[in-house]
Formats: structure tokens, sequence, C-alpha cells
């Protein structure tokens, strides 16, 4: 198992193919159901044919460690820059999607220099705009820090779960096949949950929530336009999870940063049509150093 000691944790990562590297910033929010099963997105095949591939487990999540600390923005981008110190690469492009956009944008903002390029795709410069989600998870992280994570995991009993929730999206299905998916989505979860015993699923609901912690009070509007390096914003307009996202307007007068804007793309769609995985490789070999 490939493993590197980061910023004091192991993180599990696998490459693939050759040439200019390229970090892939996975989503999810970490614990159970984020980057476990070790499945390889499919679009790796191809572009592993132009770029060594890099597919970290974050820490707290999948196959990485699941260290007992507070998390940060900024640690979860030191971890890919250290990353890539540790294969030897001084320069990356880095593509973030859902929960690893913001993880994208704040490598570009603090490590500038090892940022040949990033794709920002299914997501926002902000975890959420709903104050009601948001003071929810305030006040279960803060049962976290106060009493700790078994505190933290009976308050589901009460309060439920809190978060971006995939399978309680704002809008109904709009189709049997949409709804079907969904129902697979949230089956496969419930099947893994049911499998793993529940000490350890308390312990790995606590760096769930330590991931959440980082983003909470995430918003980079303010300083997008301090990326300087090569941007490609791939966002579906009917996204429920990051809804309503003006990346055309964040994005005005910045000649670096090209928005592509699929219409009508639900969450996590936009990205894997042909056509988005297209305008993503188009992106990434336009820009790839000489």
């Amino acid at each position: 198992m490939p493993t590197a000691a980061i910023n004091g944790t192991e993180i599990y990562y696998e490459t693939y193919g050759s040439g200019f590297p390229l970090v892939f910033a996975h989503g999810g929010f970490g614990g159970l159901g984020t980057g476990a099963g070790g499945n390889v997105p499919a679009w790796v095949e191809r572009f592993s044919q132009h770029f060594q591939v890099i597919l970290p487990d974050r820490r707290s999540s999948g196959r990485s460690g699941f260290p007992d600390v507070p998390h940060t923005m900024s640690l979860f981008a030191s971890d890919i820059r250290e990353l890539l110190r540790h294969l030897g690469h001084e320069r990356a492009f880095v593509w973030g999607t859902s929960a690893g956009g913001p993880i994208t944008i704040t490598f570009g903002l603090e490590h500038p220099d090892a940022a040949a390029g990033l794709v920002v795709a299914e997501t926002a410069p902000w975890l959420s705009q709903d104050p009601e989600l948001l003071g929810k998870l305030r006040e279960r992280i803060d049962i976290l820090n106060a009493n700790g994570v078994d505190a933290a995991y009976e308050a589901r009993r009460e309060g439920g779960t809190v978060g971006l929730n995939l399978f309680a999206a704002a809008r109904p299905a709009e189709s049997e096949e949409e709804q079907r998916q969904r129902d697979e989505r949230r089956a496969a979860i419930q099947a893994q949950l049911a499998k793993i015993p529940r000490e350890e699923r308390i312990y790995k609901y606590g760096a769930e929530l330590r991931t959440y912690a980082a983003h909470l009070d995430f918003n980079a509007t303010a300083r997008f336009k301090e990326l300087k390096m090569p941007v490609l914003i791939v966002y579906g307009t009917g996204d429920t999870v990051y809804p309503n996202v003006p990346w055309t307007e964040l994005a005005e007068g910045m000649p670096n940063v090209e928005v592509a804007l699929f219409e009508g793309q639900e969450h996590g769609a936009a990205s894997n049509t042909p056509e988005g995985e297209a305008r993503i490789l188009e992106f990434l070999r336009s820009h790839t150093p000489s």
C-alpha cells in the first residue's frame, strides 16, 4: 500500500500513468462513504495517457490516517503540497471536485508557485449559504470539541445527521431514473455502514466533523481574484448541493479563468459527461508546461 508520512499522519495515494503531475482532490467530508472502497474514477485511464494522475485519500478519508487533531483548509492544502514533494514534484495541476474544490482554491492561494493550474468542479467558494445548516453544524462541532466524539455521535439520535446531504436534495427527483440513482447511492452507503463496527463508526464520525470544521468558515469570494494561475471552473446549473453559485460574476475580469457551465446538470454530473471530461482534458493539455 503506497503511503507517505505527511504532516503528522499517513496519506494513502495511488499513481497512474506518467508525465506532468495531476492531483485529484476528491469530494465528500470524510468518515465513512468517502474514498473508502478503492474505486478508481473512470476518467483516470484516459487522463493517465497524458499525465501522471495522483489519487490521494484526504486525511480522515478512505485509507489515509484519521488523526484526532484539528483540521484546517490550510492543512489539507499543505498535505497536497507535501505529497508532491514526497513524489519529487515541484509543480502540478490540482483538480478538486465538490468538497475538494475549496481545498484546491486554498492550494492555489497558499502555494501559487506549485500550482500550474486548477480545475474547480461541482463546488462553490464556500461551504454553504444556508444559516440554519451552518448553525446546526456548528452546534455539533461544539459538542465534539467540548464533550468528545461519543457525545457528538449520540447527539445524532435527537438532532439527526447534519451537513450537506447528497440524498436530501433541495428539489425532488425529476425522473424515476434520478430517484433510482439517489436511492442506490443511499443504499450503498447504508450497506457499507452496516458492515462497520460501532466503535469505528463513532471515531470516523468525529473525523467527518473535523473535516466539516475546516470548511465551516471558508469563503474565498473576496480572495478569488488573487488566483493568477490558469483556472477552469466546471459547474452544473442544476446543482442542489452547491446551488446558484455565480461563477461567471466571480470570474469577471479574470482572463486566466475559464467558466464552463452545464445547463441543468445536477451535482457531480457536469465533469463526468463526455463534454465535461473533454473540456477538462483540453484545458490541462493546453496549459501543460513545456
